[in-house]
């Protein structure tokens, strides 16, 4: 007996990396490119640059089911709560990373002058600072993928090393979604503009 034929789409399996960027709270996503391809992704939003590990989305949803006594299975199953986490390790050791993965704080710089060395310092608040995220990957298209998340706070646990020649310092972030689910698109070129 031959077996099935597989009843997939090879063209829908997709790899590669994504860009992460960040802005603050409730920034307006950029409008995709009319070539669908090459999204400005323009200032107030600022790249993550490089990455350890990549970027990975989580969606963790917690439910309910409701059991009645004359059925083995549930007569409705109800989320009790959704998660989305967006976990990332930023290779860049820059003080607007610390800064992401700290859960943020006030960044002062000073400008060089005679007898003043220029400088750059993070002060860390207790405060959560909130964020946008957005996340800009390939699609089947092979076009852009737009993954909009307008309110996240980094509240995940930081671990840096700093070793001689172990491996370059990074700063591991989990960012966690604090808005409601309706506020989060994923959207795809699908052609370019004619």
């Amino acid at each position: 007996m031959a077996s099935p034929a597989p009843n997939g789409t090879a063209t829908n399996v997709v790899v590669g990396f994504a860009n992460l960027y960040i802005a603050p709270a409730n920034t307006t996503a950029p409008t995709l490119a009319t070539t669908g391809v090459g999204t400005t992704v323009a200032t107030p939003w600022v790249p993550a640059g490089f990455t350890e590990t990549g970027v990975t989305i989580n969606m963790d949803r917690k439910t309910s089911s409701i059991m009645v006594e004359e059925l083995s299975s549930p007569v409705g199953v109800y989320a009790d709560t959704s998660d989305l986490t967006i976990d990332i390790s930023f290779a860049e050791d820059t003080i607007p990373n610390i800064a992401n993965a700290y859960g943020g704080g006030t960044i002062t710089l000073v400008t060089p002058t005679t007898g003043v060395a220029g400088s750059t310092t993070l002060t860390l608040a207790d405060a959560l600072e909130t964020l946008a995220l957005l996340v800009v990957a390939r699609n089947t298209f092979d076009l852009d993928r737009l993954i909009y998340i307008p309110e996240m706070v980094s509240a995940g646990k930081v671990k840096t090393q700093y070793q001689r020649a172990k491996a370059a310092r990074s700063y591991p972030a989990t960012f966690t979604a604090i808005c409601p689910l309706s506020a989060i698109t994923v959207t795809d070129a699908t052609a370019a503009a004619s």
